[in-house]
């Protein structure tokens, strides 16, 4: 797995309609977990994995003042962010890797990732670099897709050609404590639209069937929250 391999593929993903798929397919979840953050007046926030900045967007505008700031190794999906920014929201976006935030520490109440730490090339390394730019008492929301428990994700990363983690909901808890985070817990997530109808169902490369479908559902997202130490 190398950077450069996973910007290589997001960046092509910037120039096809699949960024505004991803953000059709993410968003439920996203403003479930969101909504349950309480994000707080004036809060500082990091979208670890923004694309083109949709999560980032509504983060900025979680609260009033609050700042969100979105990262991500694709410069062709922040040059999308920057296109799709809106006055309303106070965030930017930066280039950079999860491994080296060019952060100082204790710079942020609240990190939000969502279907993106999977790609990190050094996990261990990431949540590292996540708990050093959190405030002491700030949290972490992360949620991944493709995890032990949804056993169809399995193959996502032979599809996409791109290196990608695949742990169990306990795997994930225990590499965040061993990177230093406290009260560590992992919830499963659907979205609320449900999967869908089959007399509308397409397939698709990662889901060739109605039934697949279901069970993705079924499976639905992984939530890690974590705290940092106070």
């Amino acid at each position: 797995m190398s950077h450069e391999k996973i910007a290589a593929t997001f960046d092509e993903w910037a120039r096809t309609d699949r960024t505004l798929r991803m953000q059709e397919g993410h968003e439920d979840v996203g403003r479930q977990v969101i909504a349950r953050m309480g994000v707080r007046p004036g809060e500082a926030i990091l979208d670890l994995g923004c694309g083109h900045g949709w999560a980032t967007r509504l983060l900025g505008a979680a609260a009033p003042g609050s700042q969100a700031v979105g990262v991500d190794v694709s410069r062709s999906m922040l040059r999308r962010a920057e296109e799709l920014h809106d006055l309303t929201a106070r965030a930017r976006y930066e280039h950079g890797k999860f491994e080296e935030l060019d952060f100082a520490g204790d710079r942020f109440h609240r990190i939000f990732s969502m279907e993106a730490l999977y790609y990190a090339v050094d996990l261990g390394r990431s949540l590292g670099e996540m708990l050093r730019v959190l405030k002491p008492g700030g949290t972490a929301d992360v949620v991944v897709n493709r995890f032990e428990e949804s056993p169809h994700s399995a193959r996502w990363d032979a599809l996409l050609g791109v290196d990608m983690h695949f742990l169990g909901a306990d795997q994930w808890r225990a590499a965040f404590e061993r990177a230093g985070f406290v009260n560590v817990r992992t919830e499963r997530l659907r979205d609320s639209r449900g999967p869908g109808s089959e007399a509308d169902f397409e397939t698709s490369e990662h889901c060739p069937d109605w039934k697949t479908q279901v069970e993705l559902h079924e499976a639905g997202s992984l939530w890690i929250h974590a705290e940092k130490p106070a």
